[in-house]
């Protein structure tokens, strides 16, 4: 049996298993424990396979390198380590990475210098969002030393705050729409027949009292009750609202490809294709789904991942915002051999950082739309 993900908590020190019972039936010794967590740690730092003579050189370990040479056999016979030659040290397999973040790494937490830089550091842009993601982006690289991947924040779902109908010709219109969270859309309407402004704003005055705070979804509900023009438009509406709930409408904001461009693991065309997982929706399709809101932080490691394209990853995510109104995605992907307690502190640290500013700037927002529905 697998261990089940780990779901880091946002206390620092703290962790939760999902559904539980991580571990429960692997068989491992207090001094393989140890042997593990040193070999993770040598191969995280240097990127080349971990031996016994490397390991008594530089660990006063109490037991010979013949100790730690049965030890490693032991630990790769269990899934733990992986040999990548016949010859030379050995390396963590996803199963030893997943039990060195579950049980054998210490508490992460991001060094307090290093919170007051990045704090200093959004002091010196405007309160403008979207100045924010973008710094949070270089700022999460840097720190991590990973790529990073941000998400502005945006509803769950988006409503209906307020739309016109503007004449262009007699039979052609222009339909705006406006989002509660002030987001502008604009949709051509041909008309069958001649239609007025007079008329046509009418028609937009009607729509707005009915549909005022609603989804594209129950927007889609008012449709079979409506006829002619008025019919038409609200179809038009449902489909636009929600089109802008669809994930491929989400940018993601990167920084830091040359982090990982530099390790080993991706050389040559394992470039390109990293650029291409970052790339459009493909990402955020792939792990929105397997993400659990109000989590922490949450570690996918290789085979954990869901697409056979991010399984030579390590991924580090969280989400941030206010409450289940207004939510972003943030973190950062690399190699299996990622640092995991510094991403893990980085994403963390700016998750909770970015949930403050973003609650100063939606706070009395998502009140007043509150109120209006």
């Amino acid at each position: 049996m697998l261990p089940r993900r780990r779901r880091a908590s946002s206390a620092p020190g703290e962790a939760e298993w999902i559904d539980g019972g991580a571990f429960s039936d692997v068989a491992i010794t207090d001094r393989q424990r140890g042997i593990l967590k040193l070999i993770v740690q040598e191969y995280v730092q240097s990127g080349r396979p971990v031996g016994s003579k490397a390991l008594t050189e530089k660990y006063v370990l109490g037991y010979s390198a013949a100790t730690i040479r049965g030890e490693m056999a032991e630990l790769e016979t269990n899934g733990f380590l992986q040999s990548l030659h016949t010859s030379g040290g050995r390396v963590p397999t996803d199963l030893g990475y997943r039990y060195f973040v579950h049980l054998l790494m210490e508490a992460p937490e991001l060094p307090s210098g290093d919170q007051i830089m990045i704090r200093h550091q959004f002091r010196q842009v405007e309160a403008q969002l979207e100045q924010w993601v973008e710094l949070a982006a270089i700022v999460l690289a840097e720190t991590a030393k990973s790529v990073s991947v941000v998400t502005a924040p945006r509803p769950a779902i988006a409503r209906l705050r307020h739309l016109e109908i503007i004449s262009l010709q007699p039979r052609l219109a222009l339909l705006i729409l406006v989002t509660q969270d002030s987001m502008v859309r604009q949709v051509m309407l041909r008309w069958p027949e001649d239609a007025a402004q007079g008329s046509l704003s009418r028609l937009a005055d009607d729509l707005v009292d009915e549909l005022r705070g609603l989804t594209g979804n129950e927007v889609q509900g008012r449709i079979g009750s409506a006829t002619g023009a008025r019919r038409f438009v609200i179809e038009r509406i449902a489909s636009t609202l929600t089109g802008l709930d669809a994930v491929e409408q989400v940018e993601i904001r990167h920084s830091g490809l040359e982090n990982v461009l530099t390790q080993p693991e991706f050389a040559g065309a394992e470039s390109q294709a990293l650029l291409e997982i970052l790339r459009g929706g493909g990402f955020l399709s792939a792990m929105l789904p397997q993400l659990e809101s109000g989590s922490g932080v949450q570690v996918f490691i290789g085979d954990e991942n869901p697409t056979s394209e991010l399984r030579r990853f390590g991924v580090v995510l969280a989400t941030y915002g206010v409450g289940g109104e207004v939510s972003g995605l943030l973190g950062v992907l690399g190699p299996t051999r990622m640092a995991y307690g510094r991403s893990i502190s980085s994403v963390r640290y700016m998750a909770h950082l970015m949930s403050g500013l973003v609650s100063d700037l939606y706070g009395g927002r998502i009140d007043d739309q509150r109120s209006e529905t």
